[in-house]
């Protein structure tokens, strides 16, 4: 159970590292900044085109922020000590 909360509070940290990129990409920019899903994919080497409808469109079309920390949220909220 401990791997688990460790793997949850990691998610959540990696979704405030890029919420914080994506903040001050915005703060250099003048203008709203928002790195997709497919975006930050494609900068790791994986190139991944989004289907035209589903579910795989929505997950590559929304900030990967959101994803990790929605995620890492729920595994945090499922995996804690209860006393």
């Amino acid at each position: 159970m401990a791997i688990f909360r460790i793997v949850a509070w990691l998610l959540v940290a990696v979704a405030l590292m890029l919420l914080g990129a994506d903040g001050i990409s915005t703060l250099e920019a003048g203008e709203p900044v928002v790195r997709t899903t497919a975006e930050i994919l494609s900068l790791l080497g994986l190139q991944m085109t989004p289907p035209e409808s589903g579910v795989m469109k929505f997950v590559l079309e929304a900030p990967m922020w959101m994803f990790f920390g929605i995620v890492g949220i729920v595994l945090t909220l499922i995996f804690r000590p209860i006393d």
